[in-house]
């Protein structure tokens, strides 16, 4: 039933992003009620999407200059992943990271933090400071544009992550796997939580594509900056 993987995701065109910023896409799949874990906060969450879902989710990371993960999603993710993209950062406060992950045996692989912080990464991981006491993601995104070359930024949560850069202004396109399950729970959380926006400055976002396979759906949305009143940062 519905359509095969095919060249889905495989030639994804962004537009360039503008104020020297990457062009900011974040990717997660949720269950029906909109809930992004199958158990624990602390567990990993593979059997939510399907084996068709993975494959597409490294067909967009190999096409973007870098991945952004909170340290929750990296402590929570199996040690052998190792993102398909040239650069990957995490968001941490703490330094409380699984170093011994592959995601760390990139030569560009980075720990965002502010500068007030006094963490120190392990290994080859390099510190990335944007913001006197918590991360200033706009300061940090000109830093990976400018600085590192980063084009295009996939994100990969957690969801309070993808909360602080949506209400930032910063995210461009939004991917979402719907899959056939139904989570509940009241405190479980959703592609993006974080503090409510006011009626008036709901976000609005234009449907690019979206592909039934099985009994998932794969949609892509892109930000429509004129029917809205975005947020400044």
């Amino acid at each position: 039933m519905g359509e095969f993987p095919g060249d889905i995701y495989s030639n994804l065109n962004f537009p360039t992003a503008a104020d020297d910023l990457p062009y900011c896409f974040i990717d997660m799949v949720t269950t029906i009620d909109g809930k992004i874990l199958s158990g624990k906060r602390d567990e990993h969450v593979l059997d939510l999407g399907s084996k068709t879902d993975h494959m597409l989710m490294k067909r967009i990371e190999g096409q973007a200059d870098g991945v952004l993960v909170g340290a929750q999603t990296l402590r929570t993710t199996l040690a052998k992943w190792s993102p398909a993209s040239r650069a990957r950062i995490v968001v941490s406060a703490s330094g409380n990271l699984p170093y011994e992950s592959q995601f760390f045996d990139g030569e560009n692989t980075f720990v965002a933090t502010s500068e007030s912080s006094t963490l120190q990464p392990n290994g080859r991981a390099r510190l990335l400071k944007a913001g006197q006491n918590t991360v200033d993601f706009r300061k940090l995104f000109h830093r990976l544009r400018n600085e590192l070359g980063i084009q295009t930024l996939l994100v990969l949560g957690g969801s309070e992550l993808n909360a602080q850069l949506l209400a930032a202004n910063l995210v461009d396109e939004l991917f979402v796997t719907i899959a056939p399950k139904v989570k509940l729970g009241r405190d479980v959380p959703t592609y993006a939580d974080g503090d409510p926006l006011p009626r008036e400055s709901l976000q609005r976002y234009n449907l690019i594509e979206h592909h039934v396979i099985g009994d998932e759906i794969f949609i892509r949305y892109r930000r429509d900056q004129f029917a809205d009143n975005p947020i400044t940062g």
